[in-house]
């Protein structure tokens, strides 16, 4: 199962957002949340994660939490999820290190196509290979960004 955070300002969103995770099957029982780029960076410090969940509104939090998050975790999948769906603001995050922007609303197979994509499920084991196993190559969507 998936080590997780959430982070978004309003709670009620990382409510609604943790039921959209945790319907994909993949997300593990503690599902870590945050409201800004602060409490995830303290998130990082206390426990491995393999995927952080970013909601980029407003703009400038979003970005500054993906450069937090990217500088304290090098390995964690940051999947940006927000309704900020223009060209300029996509580009900005997916350069900041965002690995793949959804835009809202997102559904729960999309959501699982993506994290399958980050984290292959073994058939024999149903066990979801871990950020820390071999990467496997980013989401085939075209807003996802290769990894050097």
């Amino acid at each position: 199962m998936l080590r997780t955070v959430l982070v978004d300002v309003r709670p009620e969103r990382r409510l609604l957002f943790r039921n959209l995770v945790e319907s994909t099957g993949m997300a593990g029982p503690d599902i870590a949340e945050a409201a800004g780029a602060a409490e995830a960076a303290e998130l990082l410090e206390e426990a491995d994660r393999d995927v952080v969940f970013v909601e980029i509104q407003p703009v400038s939090d979003g970005l500054e939490t993906i450069a937090a998050v990217r500088s304290r975790s090098p390995g964690v999948r940051i999947v940006v999820c927000s309704f900020h769906g223009d060209p300029d603001t996509k580009a900005r995050a997916l350069a900041g290190g965002a690995d793949v922007y959804l835009d809202k609303p997102i559904s729960s197979f999309r959501l699982t196509t993506v994290l399958r994509g980050f984290f292959p499920v073994d058939a024999d084991t149903a066990d979801v290979a871990r950020a820390d196993d071999a990467p496997p190559e980013p989401a085939a969507l075209g807003s996802a960004r290769r990894r050097s």
